[in-house]
C-alpha cells in the first residue's frame, strides 16, 4: 500500500455515515469541512471532520482503500456505526487527487462482500495542460540530456548542441517553467558543468540552493520545468514515476544522469552499472 493510499484510508474514517469532503448525506448532523473548498488536480487539502473508531483493532486489510483514477470511484470498506465508538474530532492532509469527479463507495465491514453503496461525491478541478518533457541520447559522447523546449528539441534534432543527439525513449510530462501549474508542481532547477559536459535537473530546493554555490563546478540555467515530485518515495494517483539514474563517473570528470519513466529501464541501466537514485518526479498522465 503505498502513502497516498494510506493517507486516503484514513481520510475515508473521517465519514460517519456518510459525511464527505462538504458533500453530507445527512445523518447525526455530521459533515466534513475541506480546505480549500475546491481542490485542484494534484492540490494538497485539509479534511477537518469527525472520525468513527471502531470498538476493537483493525488489521492494515482491513483499514485498506482503493482508488480507481479511470472509473472515477473510491471503494472504501467501512465499520457500520454501531460498532464504533462516540466520533471525535480528526483533521486529515491529502497529498491529492488527479482531476475528475469521483463517486465514493462504502461497503460495511462483513464476513463477505456485499453490494457497494453510494455515499457521495467529490469533484477535483483540471489541472493546467501539460507539455512534453523530451529525452535525448547521445551515441558519441554516451551522455543522456532532457528538455522541454520545443526550440531546444529540435535544434538537436538539427545538429545543435555539437551533434549526434537523438530522440532515445517518450520523456515524460511537465508543465511549462513560467506558465499555468498545479500548486503542488515544483520549479525543476536545471544545471550546466562545463568540466563534465552534462546538464542536471532537480526538484530538491536544498540541491538546487547547494549547487548554486561558489566552487560547486555547476552553473544555474534557470527553471526547466514544473513538475509533481513523490512523498515519501510514491506518486500521486493518476501520475507515474520518473526514475533518476547516475553513470557513477566522477572520478573519471564524466557525470551524466538519465531519467526514465519506464522501471523496466530503470532496473535495465542499475544492472549495467548506473546507480538508481529513485523517483525524481511524477508523470501526469494524459
Amino acid at each position: 500500500m503505498n502513502t497516498v493510499q494510506r493517507v486516503i484510508r484514513d481520510f475515508c474514517f473521517l465519514i460517519l455515515s456518510g459525511g464527505l469532503l462538504g458533500f453530507s448525506v445527512a445523518s447525526h448532523g455530521q459533515g466534513v469541512i475541506v480546505t480549500p473548498a475546491a481542490p485542484e488536480a494534484f492540490q494538497p487539502f485539509t479534511l477537518t471532520g469527525v472520525e468513527c473508531v471502531p470498538r476493537r483493532s483493525m488489521s492494515t486489510d482491513e483499514q485498506g482503500v482503493t482508488i480507481s483514477t479511470e472509473n472515477r470511484w473510491i471503494y472504501a470498506p467501512m465499520w457500520p456505526t454501531g460498532e464504533c465508538s462516540p466520533a471525535v474530532s480528526r483533521l486529515i492532509n491529502i497529498p491529492g487527487l488527479p482531476e475528475g469527479d469521483y463517486q465514493v463507495f462504502n461497503v460495511p465491514e462483513t464476513g463477505f462482500i456485499p453490494p457497494m453503496i453510494e455515499i457521495g461525491a467529490v469533484t477535483i478541478a483540471p489541472a493546467p495542460p501539460i507539455q512534453p518533457v523530451f529525452a535525448f541520447y547521445n551515441q558519441s559522447i554516451k551522455h543522456y540530456f532532457i528538455t522541454a523546449s520545443t526550440t531546444e528539441k529540435d535544434s538537436l534534432l538539427n545538429g545543435g548542441g555539437g551533434g549526434g543527439w537523438d530522440i532515445v525513449d517518450g520523456g515524460f510530462s511537465a508543465w511549462p517553467a513560467d506558465g499555468p501549474a498545479p500548486a503542488a508542481a515544483k520549479p525543476v532547477c536545471r544545471f550546466y558543468s562545463a568540466a563534465v559536459n552534462s546538464h542536471f535537473y532537480t526538484a530538491g530546493t536544498g540541491e538546487c540552493e547547494s549547487l548554486k554555490q561558489p566552487g560547486s563546478g555547476w552553473t544555474y540555467e534557470g527553471i526547466a520545468f514544473r513538475a509533481l515530485v513523490p512523498t515519501k518515495g510514491s506518486c500521486y494517483p493518476g501520475t507515474h514515476p520518473v526514475w533518476r539514474l547516475y553513470n557513477d563517473r566522477f572520478a573519471q570528470s564524466d557525470s551524466n544522469h538519465r531519467f526514465v519513466s519506464s522501471a523496466d529501464v530503470y532496473r535495465h541501466m542499475i544492472a549495467s552499472g548506473w546507480i538508481g537514485e529513485g523517483v525524481a518526479f511524477c508523470s501526469p498522465e494524459s
